[in-house]
């Protein structure tokens, strides 16, 4: 089922796991529009991908903004002839602090940028999707979308939300051979884990980081380039009957 080269959206692109599977996409062929809120980081990116056999374009844009959003896919769908994938994976942690202390702001910046920033992407792509006949979307979970976690609040419930969406997703649109799935990674070794392991232990960042690895079966995180794998095989390779699931990479985490 899958064409030559296929065209594909991916947002958080400007480092981390992000920018690990702009580099694998674009070094398999595949074109990317890679989309996030730090210019410097996407032309550092576009220009080391330079001359691989995928063509990276570069969008500067708020994921959870639908006019950003809007337009960025339409931007893709010109540029390359259609729309085959999207990769949602831009993500904010949020604020370190109990529900009962947690700011209204805070919980609702979570959910845009974590939650609608993926339903926006699906909502504009899906169409593309449907006129290429086919088409895959991944959005980025978490250990924590069917887990809970104190302190984290507004962040768990971005995440499980993303199950649900992804779910329905794949069951609205099989008929149209996409597939929909949601990617779970546990710590991995990105900004973010510092982020959480400062927010976590805001004394000590370095124990905090070595608290993150040793909750994990493998006792250690993951390399963004680990999990960007699987996230580019579910993209370009997974098969039809493949939609609906949740892929934990989590150390083993989850089986503890």
């Amino acid at each position: 089922m899958a064409q030559a080269t296929k065209n594909v959206i991916v947002t958080g692109a400007a480092r981390g796991m992000g920018a690990a599977v702009v580099r694998k996409l674009a070094k398999r062929g595949a074109n990317v529009v890679a989309v996030d809120r730090e210019p410097k980081g996407l032309k550092a990116l576009k220009d080391e991908l330079a001359g691989q056999p995928g063509a990276v374009e570069t969008v500067t844009a708020d994921a959870g903004s639908a006019s950003d959003v809007k337009a960025y896919v339409e931007h893709a769908a010109k540029r390359f002839g259609g729309v085959d994938g999207i990769f949602n994976i831009a993500a904010i942690l949020g604020e370190f602090r109990p529900i009962a202390e947690s700011s209204n702001e805070g919980f609702d910046e979570v959910i845009r940028v974590n939650t609608k920033s993926a339903w926006l992407g699906m909502k504009y792509a899906i169409p593309h999707m449907i006129a290429r006949g086919g088409g895959a979307i991944v959005n980025t979970g978490s250990y924590l979308a069917w887990h809970g976690c104190e302190l984290l609040g507004p962040y768990n419930a971005s995440k499980h939300a993303l199950v649900g969406l992804t779910k329905t997703a794949a069951l609205e649109y099989a008929k149209h051979n996409i597939r929909a799935f949601i990617l779970c990674p546990g710590s991995m070794d990105t900004q973010m884990n510092i982020d959480t392991a400062a927010g976590f232990n805001p004394k000590n960042t370095e124990e905090g980081l070595r608290q993150l690895a040793a909750s994990t079966a493998t006792g250690r995180v993951a390399d963004p380039n680990d999990v960007a794998t699987v996230g580019c095989f579910l993209l370009l390779d997974a098969p039809l009957q493949m939609t609906g699931t949740l892929i934990p990479i989590d150390g083993g985490r989850s089986a503890m």
